[in-house]
C-alpha cells in the first residue's frame, strides 16, 4: 500500500488532487507533524511525506526535523515538494532540505502519482523466482534454503517429465537442473525445454559433479547458459542465479512490455490468455476475459492533441494496474483498448470488477493546459467455459464491447452464448 503523508495546514495541494489520488489507489493521511510520520512509518512500513515547499523558509525547523527523520529511515520515507514558483533556486532549497521531487502548482494528479510510484516501486521489486529440477530430495532442499535465505522464492520437481507444466505454473526467472538423472541427463531436458518457443529465454543453470570440459560444453550447447561443480559455496550459487535472474527479467519486461504503458503488449497478452485457459482446462477453474476501450478516444485526440491521449493511456493503464486484483493480468490490446485476464472470475464477478474501475476512470480528472475534463470507458466479457479457447473469449468479448458501445457507451456487458 502506499501511504501519502499531508502535513496539517498545507492546503496549497487541493482537496481535488488528494481524491484524485485516492481513485488511483494512493492512501492519503493527514499529520499533525513529524512525531507522526515517525510513528506511520514505523507502523506502515514505508511512507512518502508531501510538503509545501514555502516551510522551507517559513518553518526551517520543522523542515531539519524531516531531514533528520528521512536520514534515520532511509527509503522507508521519500519527500516531494511543491511550490507556486519553479525555477532553480526553488528547486536547489528543496534539494538541500531532502527533497526528491518537485511539482508546480496546480500539480497533475497523474504525474504525481507516477511519481510517488516509481519511488515505492524501488523498495518493491518482487523477488526472484527459481525452479530446481534435481532428483535427490536433500540437493533440492539444500539449494532451496540457501536461496531462500537470499530473499528468493523456489519451487521444485523431481520428475523431468513434470517440467513443463511447472514453467507454465510457477513462472519461473530461472532453472537449476541436475546433470544427471534417472529418466534423462539435464542437458536433454534443456533441449526439451528450448523446444518450446514461451520458456526459450529463461536462464538454465547446470548443476553437476561433472568436472569434464567437453561434456560441459556439450551440455550448455543443448540450451544451458551456465555450469557449477558441486559442491558450490552459497555466495557462489546466490550470486550467480540473482545475476543470471536480474538480466533475464530486464529482457524479458523489454520484451513483454508496451512501450507508452508500460502493460503486457499485445503479443504477450495472448500467449498469456492460452496459459491461463489451459491451467483453467486442467483445474476445472473459470477465467474471464475483460475489454476496455476509452470511448470517444478520437476526439480527444483531435481536441488536446496525442500527447495528451497519451497521458490518458498511461493513466488508464495505471488504474488498471490498481484497482484490479493482484492475480490478475493486463496489457494493452491495441490503441486505446485494453485487455484484462481474470483468473477465477466467473462472468458475474468480472463484470462487477470492470464496472468498478469504469466508475473510477469516469471520476479521474485530466488537464490540457487550463482545462479539465473526465472520460468514460466501455467493457465487454466473455469468461471460460462459457467460451472453449482464447480466441473464442477475445471474439465474444469483443462482441460484448461493441454491445456497450451501441448501448450508449460508458457501460459494460457480458457475452454468455456464441451469437
Amino acid at each position: 500500500m502506499k501511504n501519502v503523508f499531508i502535513p496539517a495546514g498545507d492546503k496549497g495541494i487541493g482537496t481535488e488532487l488528494l481524491e484524485q489520488l485516492r481513485i488511483f489507489g494512493i492512501t492519503v493521511r493527514n499529520v499533525e507533524g513529524v512525531a507522526d510520520v515517525a510513528r506511520l512509518t514505523s507502523s506502515i512500513g514505508a511512507g512518502l511525506f508531501l510538503v509545501d515547499a514555502a516551510r522551507i523558509e517559513r518553518e526551517p525547523s520543522f523542515v531539519a526535523e524531516i531531514g533528520r527523520l528521512k536520514e534515520s529511515l532511509g527509503q522507508a520515507l521519500r519527500v516531494i515538494f511543491y511550490a507556486d514558483k519553479d525555477d532553480f533556486a526553488a528547486r536547489l532549497k528543496t534539494v538541500r532540505a531532502g527533497g526528491e521531487a518537485f511539482f508546480q502548482l496546480p500539480v497533475d494528479a497523474y504525474r504525481l502519482a507516477e511519481k510517488i510510484d516509481s519511488l515505492f516501486n524501488e523498495r518493491e521489486a518482487e523477488p526472484y523466482r527459481v525452479l530446481i529440477v534435481d532428483d535427490d530430495p536433500e540437493q533440492v532442499a539444500y539449494n532451496s534454503a540457501v536461496l531462500a535465505r537470499a530473499g528468493m522464492v523456489t519451487s521444485s520437481v523431481t520428475d523431468p517429465s513434470q517440467v513443463i507444466s511447472m514453467l507454465v505454473e510457477t513462472k519461473p526467472d530461472i532453472l537449476l537442473i541436475d546433470m544427471y538423472m534417472p529418466l534423462c541427463t539435464g542437458a536433454e531436458l534443456a533441449g526439451i525445454i528450448r523446444q518450446n518457443e514461451a520458456f526459450a529465454s529463461i536462464p538454465i543453470i547446470f548443476l553437476s559433479v561433472e568436472r569434464d570440459l567437453e561434456k560441459q560444453i556439450s551440455a550448455i550447447r543443448r540450451g544451458g547458459d551456465e555450469f557449477l561443480e558441486k559442491p558450490i559455496k552459497p555466495e557462489h550459487l546466490v550470486s550467480s542465479v540473482a545475476m543470471r535472474a536480474e538480466r533475464t527479467r530486464a529482457i524479458r519486461f523489454y520484451m513483454e512490455r508496451d512501450y507508452l504503458t508500460g502493460l503486457l503488449n499485445h503479443t504477450t497478452l495472448i500467449e498469456r490468455l492460452s496459459n491461463e485457459v489451459l491451467r483453467a482446462r486442467r483445474s476445472g477453474a473459470v477465467i474471464s476475459f475483460a475489454k476496455v476501450d476509452v470511448d470517444r478516444f478520437r476526439d480527444v485526440n483531435e481536441r488536446y492533441g496525442h500527447l495528451t491521449g497519451d497521458r490518458i493511456l498511461r493513466s488508464l493503464s495505471r488504474l488498471l494496474s490498481e484497482r484490479l486484483r493482484r492475480t490478475d493480468i493486463i496489457g494493452r490490446y491495441g490503441g486505446e483498448e485494453f485487455g484484462a485476464i481474470l483468473p477465477g472470475a466467473d462472468a458475474r464477478c468480472a463484470a462487477r470488477l470492470i464496472d468498478e474501475l469504469r466508475d473510477s476512470f469516469g471520476r479521474v480528472m485530466h488537464r490540457f493546459e487550463d482545462a479539465t475534463f473526465s472520460l468514460t470507458l466501455s467493457g465487454g466479457i466473455a469468461s471460460y467455459p462459457d467460451f472453449v479457447g482464447p480466441t473464442d473469449m477475445i471474439e465474444a468479448a469483443d462482441r460484448a464491447l461493441r454491445k456497450a458501445k451501441d448501448g450508449g457507451r460508458d457501460r459494460v456487458a457480458v457475452e454468455t452464448s456464441r451469437s
